[in-house]
């Protein structure tokens, strides 16, 4: 049996002792997190434009080209523009918020993954008692590892772009793009894990002990995940390959998020107490 079937066997017999419900909840818990900042984004967006539209509307009285009547008209283009930087400012301050939450679900797993006690609260850890040092990780590592993603995924964004601002598509060429799109959305997120998969061990680190500087997980994460070390969380990651297209579709999900959760987690467990022992 290979290490990544045994750490899958290991997830699944620590998912099996009592800790599926919980983990479904703390799944749960990052979901609607997720949907509160889109929500939140989508009114901050629309509250600008009423706020701001009865203003630019009134220099119309100055000159025609602040009319929102045109839509390519300046006033239209101010309108747009302050609605997408406070859309900007919803995603950075979501983030923010959602990045620590995750930060407790790994804590979650973590924990689990050592035999000790671990309730849904953990997800809330960072934000009640732990909130300066999550922070500064969170801009340090999380804000990193989502700007990599950015590139990564570019091809998938212009893909999309270009389908949906093109009218009158064939069925077809529409197919075919849709495709396109969802190629180069995998291939992207492919290419992300390679990028950062010597980072892996960051996240875990960090909760094993949180005091330690924010940028020091990442370096610690390099230097133990080495050659075959690198390799196996390869392995482990693209493992769950079936399941994620799976989780796509929306069917499995509630499975695969914590089944890939808690092999994680154990993988991170055994690797760290490798490097602690060869210290």
């Amino acid at each position: 049996m290979n290490t990544e079937k045994r750490i899958r066997n290991e997830a699944r017999l620590l998912l099996s002792k009592g800790n599926w419900s919980k983990s479904v909840a703390v799944f749960f818990i990052l979901f609607a997190a997720v949907l509160l900042m889109l929500f939140l984004q989508s009114v901050l967006v629309l509250g600008i434009d009423i706020a701001a539209s009865p203003v630019v509307e009134s220099l119309s009285a100055i000159s025609p080209e602040f009319s929102l009547a045109d839509e390519e008209s300046m006033g239209s283009a101010i309108v747009m523009m302050l609605s997408g930087t406070g859309s900007l400012i919803a995603i950075a301050l979501g983030f923010l918020l959602i990045f620590p939450l995750y930060c407790g679900a790994k804590r979650f797993f973590y924990l689990l993954s050592k035999g000790e006690d671990a309730g849904i609260h953990e997800v809330f850890y960072y934000l009640a008692y732990k909130l300066k040092n999550v922070m500064a990780f969170t801009l340090r590592y999380g804000l990193l590892c989502a700007v990599k993603l950015l590139p990564c995924m570019a091809p998938a964004y212009l893909l999309f772009a270009y389908t949906f601002s093109i009218e009158d598509l064939s069925t077809a060429v529409n197919s075919l793009l849709v495709v396109a799109i969802f190629a180069t959305g995998i291939g992207g997120l492919v290419l992300w894990i390679l990028w950062t998969s010597r980072q892996f061990l960051s996240m875990y680190l960090f909760i094993e002990n949180d005091n330690l500087p924010a940028g020091e997980y990442a370096k610690i994460s390099v230097r133990i995940l080495n050659g075959n070390l690198n390799r196996s969380v390869r392995k482990l990651v693209f493992s769950f390959g079936g399941w994620f297209l799976l989780g796509l579709t929306g069917v499995g999900l509630i499975y695969f998020v914590p089944y890939f959760e808690a092999a994680a987690a154990t993988s991170a467990k055994w690797m760290i107490k490798l490097d602690e022992e060869v210290q």
